[in-house]
């Protein structure tokens, strides 16, 4: 009997046709293990593309976060921990966040590392982690956000998986240190600060002071409320929160030097810019398809992202924007979240959720009036759309002035939003070829990569896998206190002969002139003496 018409062979054919039909992950598929406990939905639309990614390349990944997947997918089971997030969560809506740009800057911080710590408590505390402490399965890999939960880490040394951290954003300056990555003041800005990257003297020693400020308060306030936070769930035992973040596999950092400012990495931060924007155009719904394709003059997107609602910038904002789109001939659609905006004019179509990504992508769509956000900045950057910004906190600020300084976006204050402001910078952005030519130029040089930043990040990814945690990658920087790191243990024994030499000078300068001082006062008494004599 031949090989082909064997009962081994037929059982073994419908065995893999049955593999294939399940979409069962292969052999070699590694359990990852996702956790997000930042409750941020644009965070997650990062984060989200490289889980899903991970599954559908036949990994099986148990994620934990606050947004679970709408649709099951195979290779993934989805926790989800808003239950336990859901206080946090009404807090944070029910607040116009429209007025967080009017907080002090130095009250920043005090509010991220609440948010960090309050987050990152409800979520270890709550039944559903518990749990997942108990999985009896293990993980072969641990994957967790960076953003203000640095007591997650311990998941790793309580599972011995190497660890994957990922920026959904460029990071904030403190991200760098743990890796031993360089943080250049001089010419990098802080995240929250709206500087580029050619400061004035002045920029420069507020970069500094606002920096170094923060890490004062980052390393005796915050670090260690996460660093209890992390003993009491894990044990005494665990290696410290930083020991923790040093020993990352890889850093997947959601920026890129081409929409980012350019600035020296350790091989183990990989830029990963833009990894969830999708390089397959997906059709249009009708509704909208129809209506960019019947805008002959073009048309303008207006959107103010996932936290902000356009409804709360203020009546004034509002009647400003609503005059100024009135008067344009483009046709304009505006992520609004009720039925119409009052006043409407008939070339202004509003819709609470739009496809954004599909939007930027119509040929008819010239401008794109944003937040600033920098995943609303990676999908223009990518269709070549220019930006017009109106940022309000956190890195939009600096995002937009990018964007200005690169000459693909306009800048407005948002204490300046007029009729006559927004007709201005409208104009600009859809008739200066100049501005038109830029956002071209810097979608092409965003464009021009070896590969997706999603398969970038695949690759990293399972690189930290195949290389059992990928040491190799890690540099002794992250092993050296910051004064070892500074040289400022070699310039003290410099300075230190030096130093000693001087007062040695000094000591006998100051002796001889005394000596000096005392003979000339004894030549005196003498001279006095032998007078009255």
């Amino acid at each position: 009997m031949g090989l082909k018409s064997s009962p081994i062979m037929r059982w073994l054919i419908l065995f893999l046709a049955a593999l294939a039909a399940f979409d069962v992950a292969p052999s070699n598929g590694a359990r990852i293990l996702a956790v997000f406990p930042f409750i941020s939905k644009s965070h997650m639309i990062v984060l989200n593309a490289l889980t899903k990614e991970l599954s559908s390349r036949g990994h099986e990944m148990v994620v934990v976060s606050a947004f679970p997947q709408e649709k099951k997918r195979p290779n993934y089971t989805d926790i989800d921990i808003m239950p336990d997030l859901k206080e946090i969560m009404e807090e944070t809506t029910g607040k116009n966040l429209f007025y967080a740009g009017k907080m002090p800057i130095y009250k920043q911080s005090f509010v991220m590392w609440g948010k960090g710590l309050g987050a990152t408590e409800a979520v270890v505390k709550g039944s559903r982690f518990k749990q997942l402490l108990k999985d009896e399965r293990g993980f072969d890999l641990v994957i967790t956000e960076v953003f203000m939960n640095e007591a997650i880490y311990g998941l790793a040394y309580h599972f011995q998986a190497p660890l994957v951290l990922v920026c959904p954003f460029g990071g904030f300056h403190w991200h760098n240190y743990a890796s031993g990555n360089p943080v250049p003041l001089s010419y990098y800005p802080n995240p929250l600060l709206e500087y580029t990257h050619k400061m004035t003297f002045t920029q420069r020693l507020s970069n500094f002071l606002f920096t170094k400020t923060w890490d004062l308060g980052h390393y005796f306030y915050y670090l260690p409320r996460q660093e209890a936070l992390s003993k009491k769930v894990f044990g005494l035992d665990t290696p410290s929160v930083q020991e923790l973040e040093a020993s990352a596999s890889v850093v997947l950092v959601n920026q890129h030097f081409t929409l980012n400012y350019p600035r020296p990495l350790m091989p183990n931060i990989i830029e990963v810019g833009g990894m969830h924007v999708s390089r397959e155009v997906k059709p249009l719904a009708k509704e909208f398809k129809d209506f960019l394709d019947g805008a002959k003059e073009g048309a303008i997107y207006f959107s103010m992202g996932s936290n902000l609602k356009s409804e709360l910038m203020g009546d004034d904002r509002i009647k400003a924007f609503v005059q100024a789109f009135a008067e344009l001939p483009q046709k304009v659609l505006w992520k609004w979240q009720s039925d119409s905006v009052p006043g409407q004019s008939k070339n202004v179509k509003v819709a609470a959720w739009m496809p954004q990504q599909e939007i930027l992508a119509h040929p008819n769509v010239k401008v794109f009036v944003t937040h600033g956000g920098l995943l609303s900045a990676q999908e223009a950057a990518f269709h070549g759309v220019t930006l017009v910004g109106i940022p309000v906190f956190g890195d939009q600020k600096l995002n937009m002035r990018k964007a200005q300084l690169g000459g693909f976006g306009i800048y407005i204050d948002f204490n300046n939003v007029t009729k006559e402001s927004i007709q201005w910078a409208l104009n600009e952005a859809l008739h200066n070829p100049k501005i038109t030519e830029a956002s071209r130029l810097r979608s092409a040089q965003y464009r021009d990569q070896p590969e997706s930043p999603l398969d970038r990040a695949i690759f990293w990814t399972e690189y930290a896998l195949r290389h059992k945690g990928a040491k190799h990658l890690r540099s002794a920087a992250a092993d050296l206190c910051w004064f070892q790191l500074n040289l400022w243990d070699v310039y003290f024994t410099l300075l230190a002969p030096v130093i000693l030499s001087l007062l040695l000078c000094k000591k006998c300068c100051c002796g001889r002139k005394e000596s000096a001082i005392a003979d000339k006062k004894g030549d005196k008494a003498d001279g006095s003496k032998k007078k009255k004599q």
